[in-house]
């Protein structure tokens, strides 16, 4: 989005007959029109009224051209509100009144997550109003904007240059400068882990977490670093920094994923007693600790113990699996999680040759499938065929059961032997 300077100041008329021209627009052209007889007409009267004073006229027009552009853009029509921003430029008028408006319309692109155009006018504004005390504030923001539009590299230049500008503006104060400083190294590393670049993320990470930062954000830039180590398979080093973080930070959001990743280390160091440790200790979590993020515990504990639990049933260790299996079902009594978990309870007590067990978890589902509560409306299709499925275990079980008994009591109770037979008498 190109803004120009006008060569001479543009009178009011011209620019409202410019600007109809440039709309192309029936619409348009009344929304140019309206604006314009605003101000000499009274909208509830309909009566002409005195001229405002210069200030508040300047502010009407300021706030013209920039409903004009607002409306424009709403269109699409991407050159006319371009034009109606060169006008709101180029007017004589205080560069606060002009900057509060470009702001306004900059934050309108950015709700509309229209990030380019959000971008061209705070950068434009970063142009005409380098020296504002609030310029390091807006790169930031720039930045911020960079990055959700995937320019990693513009977005890390633009928190490079907030380091830069806080040094510049003159009444800044020292803790506001050094806040934001922290939030902008924050930021490129945070840029870095998006980007896939994990051995810079990790760089910046270890950096900040030298500096005394508040509690919390201490302990995010701790947990982006044990991350980092993690994603650049230094799998010691994790364990090492994941244990330091939970032992420190036990409460914090991140604390169930640095279980997960404190696991997931362990496993790969192939250290499945420890790894099988961290899963239990993870679903096993006070609830003092999961009632301050509910959600992300209940996330992480369900994706770390069906992961590890299925991970040590593939390995053949279905006594670990089945004692994961127990603890998951514990975790909700919805039937979409509780059945297949049990399901897969019986599975494990199959496998383990405890008929018997694995027979009362299949029949649990099916007693479950028959209540009242889910009597009365029809399951979703994966409960329905898990109830069918357990249906089915359940019949085999009882057939091989059967099957089983009458061979042992067959091998148990062999037929007595049949009577000699008796010599047969010698002819005379």
């Amino acid at each position: 989005m190109n803004f120009r300077r006008a060569k001479r100041p543009i009178s009011r008329n011209s620019a409202w007959r410019l600007a109809l021209r440039s709309a192309g627009s029936a619409a348009l052209a009344c929304c140019v029109l309206h604006a314009s007889d605003a101000e000499h007409h009274d909208p509830a009267k309909g009566a002409s009224v005195e001229a405002a004073p210069e200030s508040v006229a300047i502010r009407n027009e300021i706030a013209g051209y920039a409903r004009l552009a607002t409306e424009a853009a709403d269109h699409e029509k991407w050159p006319l509100a371009e034009h109606f921003l060169d006008l709101l430029v180029n007017l004589p008028a205080p560069d606060a009144d002009k900057k509060a408006a470009l702001a306004e319309i900059g934050g309108r692109y950015e709700q509309q997550r229209i990030f380019s155009k959000a971008i061209a006018i705070y950068e434009k504004m970063l142009e005409l109003y380098p020296a504002d005390t609030d310029t390091p504030d807006l790169i930031f923001k720039v930045g911020l904007l960079y990055r959700e539009a995937g320019a990693y590299q513009r977005a890390i230049n633009r928190f490079y240059s907030v380091l830069n500008s806080a040094l510049k503006v003159n009444g800044r104060g020292f803790d506001a400068y050094r806040s934001l400083t922290q939030r902008a190294q924050a930021e490129i590393a945070e840029t870095y882990l998006r980007a896939g670049d994990h051995a810079q993320a990790a760089k910046f990470y270890g950096l900040l977490s030298r500096l005394e930062l508040p509690p919390a954000e201490q302990a995010r830039v701790r947990f982006q670093a044990t991350h980092c180590q993690f994603l650049l398979g230094d799998m010691d080093a994790t364990v090492t920094s994941a244990k330091t973080f939970l032992a420190q930070h036990p409460d914090d959001p991140s604390a169930p994923e640095c279980r997960y990743i404190l696991a997931s280390a362990l496993r790969s160091l192939r250290r499945p007693k420890e790894a099988f440790d961290a899963v239990l200790e993870l679903l096993r979590e006070e609830q003092g600790h999961k009632d301050k993020v509910p959600e992300k515990w209940a996330f992480w504990q369900k994706k770390t113990g069906n992961e590890f639990a299925n991970d040590f049933y593939q390995q053949g260790d279905f006594t670990s699996a089945l004692t994961i299996y127990q603890t998951l079902a514990r975790l909700s009594e919805e039937p979409e999680w509780q059945w297949p978990v049990i399901y897969q309870m019986g599975l494990c007590f199959e496998r383990l040759r405890l008929g018997a067990r694995a027979a009362e978890a299949y029949k649990f589902i099916i007693d479950e499938s028959q209540k009242p509560a889910h009597a009365g409306k029809p399951l979703p299709e994966s409960s329905t065929s898990l109830v069918q499925m357990a249906r089915w275990r359940g019949e085999q079980l009882a057939w091989q059961h059967t099957t089983e008994t009458q061979f042992t009591h067959l091998l148990g109770e062999p037929l007595a032997p049949a009577p000699a037979a008796t010599p047969a008498k010698a002819l005379r």
